[in-house]
């Protein structure tokens, strides 16, 4: 079929989409290289004609005005499901709202988040690439939730950025289902890599140990999922099923270490649910067959996930207690990022025929006090602070590592969790 006609009359412009919501409307969208700027900068034209419309975003790439600047009050609510760096500020003074998930519920035909609290999906909006010969729209980088909000939305709205990649698996939105199109202003979004320090390096290297040969991997982002990456490049036959595909994995694809050939799920295939990273990444997406962006409920189930023989998560934490605790997401009160798929993977993990859950953290951090004096603390705590947040239980851990070594957790009892983790911890 021709679907130049149907494009044309659901073409529109960025205003229009945005007034198209109505008071109390729920919208959902992403960040990542798939957040509709347009649209989401264009929702300051809501002041003065809409009120109480909820955003509920993930990972968002852009610190709008909306999430703090006060007159947006009853007119925006904002609400993330794993917050962005920026999203600190707009929690402080209490125009951000943080959902607590575990992101494989939000998949599919499960979304918690919305059904627990009987709410709608009044819009989905994201960026993707314009429509192929077949109707096909790609969300790009995104397989997430993408084919659920687009069954469950009342309108789905698509800001058009010719530059995204064209991706495969659960990532397609097919005219037929669209409401509204618009062009963007076609940048995409990268995120620039966190290059690793001798420190990583060395944490890097302590996990290239625990991981074989013919292992399946997933890694986190960050500097020190970088290095691990960057450690592992003598190993044969690795396969990959990870929440979210990155620099360091790409790299090892690139070096032929990656191969997928003695995956027991989806062999032959890299299983993502969501890329980001540099242009690299997405240079490597574009038009591949090979990797495949499916439905978070696909991605992390731990029971899926749990299909990988050799199954090794590797995942960071803020901090950890001598029982093996983790705080992941959260220090104190303050959110920083989001439980998202931590549990999900390292139960999969822990699942899986020769599986292995791994946490690596640095052992120190500096904290800024007042007057902008900085302190070092360890990172390994006797006890967490009061009103900590706890992303991932004692009994969910089987490895730490740090610079300092490995503290194997699995089966050990308080006492020789308490003595392993302190054999890893900072002399001081």
């Amino acid at each position: 079929m021709d679907y130049t006609n149907e494009l044309k009359r659901k073409t529109v412009s960025a205003e229009e989409a945005v007034l198209c919501l109505q008071d109390g409307d729920y919208v959902h969208t992403y960040g990542t290289s798939v957040e509709p700027v347009c649209f989401l900068e264009n929702l300051r034209l809501l002041k003065g004609r809409r009120k109480n419309i909820t955003v509920v975003n993930f990972l968002g790439m852009t610190p709008f005005k909306y999430y703090t600047d006060e007159s947006y009050r009853g007119v925006i609510n904002n609400e993330s499901m794993f917050f962005s760096r920026f999203c600190g500020e707009s929690q402080k003074i209490g125009m951000i709202s943080y959902i607590p998930n575990h992101l494989r519920n939000s998949g599919s035909d499960r979304f918690d988040y919305m059904d627990q609290r009987s709410l709608p999906i009044n819009a989905y909006v994201i960026s993707a690439g314009p429509p192929d010969r077949h109707g096909c729209f790609s969300a790009a980088s995104v397989g997430m939730s993408n084919r659920a909000l687009v069954a469950r939305a009342d309108k789905v709205i698509l800001e058009i950025n010719e530059n995204l990649p064209r991706t495969f698996g659960d990532s397609f939105i097919h005219i037929s289902e669209v409401d509204r199109v618009f062009w963007g202003d076609g940048k995409v979004r990268y995120l620039p890599e966190a290059s690793a320090d001798e420190t990583d390096r060395a944490i890097g290297g302590y996990i290239a140990e625990i991981v074989e040969d013919e292992s399946t991997i997933q890694l986190g982002i960050g500097s020190i999922p970088n290095a691990v990456a960057a450690a592992l490049k003598d190993k044969k036959d690795l396969g990959v099923h990870t929440e979210m595909l990155g620099d360091g994995i790409v790299r090892l694809c690139e070096a032929g270490v990656v191969t997928n050939r003695k995956k027991t799920h989806y062999p032959d295939r890299i299983v993502t649910s969501f890329s980001f990273g540099t242009k690299a990444v997405y240079d490597f997406l574009d038009d591949n067959p090979l990797v495949l962006h499916l439905d978070i409920a696909k991605v992390n189930s731990p029971f899926e996930i749990a299909k990988n023989r050799r199954m090794v998560s590797v995942n960071t934490t803020l901090r950890i207690d001598l029982m093996g605790q983790c705080a992941s997401e959260a220090l104190g009160t303050l959110q920083i990022s989001g439980t998202g798929g931590q549990t999900d993977t390292v139960t999969g993990a822990k699942m899986s025929p020769g599986g292995k859950s791994i946490i690596a953290l640095r052992s120190t951090a500096e904290v800024k006090e007042e007057g902008s004096v900085k302190r070092r603390i360890s990172k390994i705590a006797s006890v967490h602070d009061a009103g900590t947040v706890i992303s991932l239980l004692r009994a969910d851990v089987d490895f730490v590592v740090t610079e300092y070594g490995i503290a194997s957790l699995r089966g050990a009892s308080t006492k020789e969790r308490a003595r392993s983790l302190i054999g890893i911890a900072h002399p001081d």
